[in-house]
């Protein structure tokens, strides 16, 4: 008799766990089958289903700015507009496409004012999170750090204020990724960008 009331309760804590997503004897066994990296992997496991239940936070906070990501731009030339390797993310340099669209066309400032190369460089910095949120297989909130931008502005040859362009950018990410936005960035000069755009961006995130 006591040896069914042991099964039983046995059986029965094994429904609870499975009942709540846990499955214990399944980690055991892979742990004991293949040492410190499996149950690294596990916790790992554990983790992601833990972090699942705050999934969105990104998303609310750029929904809350009044933005719209739109879908990632196809690529215009032999690339593909993003790539993972390990934990890093590398976004194809983007430019100011919106629908279709090339925003801004031509130099600043000459053909375009340094409003209007700010304003693409924002679109340049929401085609980067289109792209991000697929390397991110549609989860922002993978998203641990944005390590690096680098900013490209087509320019007259003697216009220097090109940090002040990128800024939308920068200023874009902060405001959504807060301390992990942060990042290391350039901002150059150049004579000319694919298509006459006056602003092109690509970037760097770690991701989990």
């Amino acid at each position: 008799m006591n040896s069914l009331k042991s099964n039983r309760r046995h059986r029965t804590w094994k429904e609870k766990e499975q009942d709540s997503g846990q499955t214990i004897d399944t980690g055991r066994r892979i742990i004991l089958a293949g040492g410190v990296s499996a149950a690294a992997a596990v916790l790992t496991l554990n983790s992601a289903t833990v972090l699942g239940a705050s999934s969105g936070r990104v998303e609310a906070k750029i929904s809350s700015l009044g933005i719209e990501l739109p879908p990632m731009p196809s690529p215009v030339a032999n690339y593909v507009p993003y790539k993972v390797s390990g934990n890093l993310a590398y976004i194809s340099g983007q430019i100011p496409m919106e629908a279709g669209v090339l925003l801004s066309p031509g130099k600043v400032p000459s053909q375009v004012s340094v409003e209007r190369a700010r304003q693409a460089a924002t679109q340049c910095c929401l085609n980067i999170l289109a792209a991000l949120k697929e390397a991110c297989n549609g989860d922002l909130d993978r998203v641990a750090a944005c390590l690096r931008l680098e900013g490209f502005v087509a320019c007259d040859d003697d216009f220097t204020n090109q940090p002040a362009i990128i800024n939308a950018a920068s200023d874009l990410i902060v405001e959504i990724f807060g301390e992990l936005g942060k990042h290391t960035r350039i901002a150059v000069g150049v004579n000319t960008l694919p298509l006459n755009a006056c602003v092109e961006i690509s970037a760097v995130f770690s991701i989990t």
